[in-house]
């Protein structure tokens, strides 16, 4: 019997001692024992790996020289003729971050010639116009011009004026132009049209003996004229006239006699 008894409290003995790894045993203000459980902690062994272990040997002395490696810059000197270089005003009148990068296919790249058109009723409209243009060799120009168009039934008129600068070879720097113009037509049939035009312009200093300024028809000049403009298909016609330009030389209008083709309506 007492080894019975013995044998019991050895077995409660080993179940208390295994269950206390398990559970927690409070014992509460009546007397009674408690089991709460216990969590156990795990610990993972993760292996570290580092980038450098990925880089195969053979590689990182060639990568180590690819990123010390600082390409040499020629100094190259730009042997066109100054009013072709990208250093001139003349070429980039508006910033452009692709502007060096063009002006070295072709000072022309940047040229442009835009138009639009503001309605304000039914007989008169808003026009603006930008161009650049740009001759190697021989300079370039930039300018704006604002116009009022007034057109009812056969009658056209429009005028206002143009700023902006040119640059030819005999001067180093831009130099500024501007002035006034207007425009009469009048469609007299479907096949004729008649055609008056008259322009006042300014140069600044002294530009009377620049002959790429006189001689280029490209810019603008004083000048007064009138043609006959025929209809020959729905998109082709040819125009005769004549007109008298203002020599800035000679101090005096020049007759030119006109004969240009018409390309559209």
């Amino acid at each position: 019997m007492k080894r019975g008894c013995l044998f019991v409290i050895l077995l409660v003995a080993v179940l208390s001692a295994q269950a206390q790894k398990v559970f927690t045993l409070i014992q509460n203000k009546e007397g009674k024992i408690i089991a709460i459980p216990k969590y156990p902690d795990f610990e993972f062994n993760i292996p570290k790996f580092a980038y450098k272990s990925y880089t195969p040997a053979s590689t990182q002395e060639l990568d180590m020289k690819l990123r010390g490696f600082v390409p040499e810059t020629p100094l190259s000197v730009d042997e066109r003729p100054m009013d072709m270089q990208i250093q001139s005003a003349a070429y980039r009148p508006y910033f452009n971050v692709f502007t060096p990068m063009l002006q070295k296919v072709s000072p022309m790249a940047l040229d442009f010639d835009e138009t639009v058109l503001k309605p304000l009723n039914d007989n008169l409209s808003f026009m603006i116009t930008g161009r650049q243009f740009t001759w190697p060799g021989a300079g370039g120009i930039t300018d704006i011009s604002p116009q009022f168009v007034w057109h009812q039934d056969k009658w056209m008129v429009s005028g206002g004026g143009f700023a902006g600068r040119f640059y030819t070879p005999f001067n180093p720097s831009p130099g500024f132009m501007g002035g006034f113009n207007t425009q009469v037509s009048y469609n007299a049939t479907d096949w004729l049209r008649l055609r008056a035009w008259g322009q006042y312009t300014m140069y600044d200093k002294n530009n009377d003996k620049n002959s790429f300024v006189i001689m280029n028809p490209s810019y603008n000049h004083t000048v007064v004229g009138s043609a006959l403009e025929f209809k020959l298909t729905e998109d082709f016609g040819m125009g005769v006239g004549v007109q008298y330009e203002f020599n800035p030389i000679k101090q005096k209008m020049e007759r030119q006699v006109l004969f240009f083709p018409i390309f559209g309506k």
